[in-house]
């Protein structure tokens, strides 16, 4: 049982983590648009989240083996666009396995 989870793995949970609460945030202040100031407060906590998502997504997304942050598709793609290994286990992909 390997209990080490890399701070990759980590950092896509939690990205997926807060990218729900912030879809939550944004609808729920679109549904209290009557009342002011509660529209306020989760249009502020949306914003925050969102912020909170672009800096855990710079300072975990990265490539565990070349240090490449991976802004976009972190949560799709399972190999570094640089260096071409596998982001979980570390494995050299092949040229013919795309």
């Amino acid at each position: 049982m390997n209990t080490y989870i890399s701070g990759f793995t980590r950092g896509r949970e939690l990205l997926k983590k807060l990218l729900i609460a912030d879809l939550a945030c944004a609808v729920f202040a679109m549904l209290t648009r009557s009342t002011p100031t509660v529209m306020g407060i989760f249009s502020g906590a949306t914003l925050l989240l969102f912020a909170a998502i672009i800096y855990i997504d710079v300072k975990f997304c990265r490539c565990p083996h070349c240090g490449k942050v991976i802004l976009l598709g972190v949560l799709a793609i399972d190999t570094c666009p640089r260096c071409k290994r596998n982001l979980t286990t570390g494995k050299k992909i092949k040229k013919g396995k795309r």
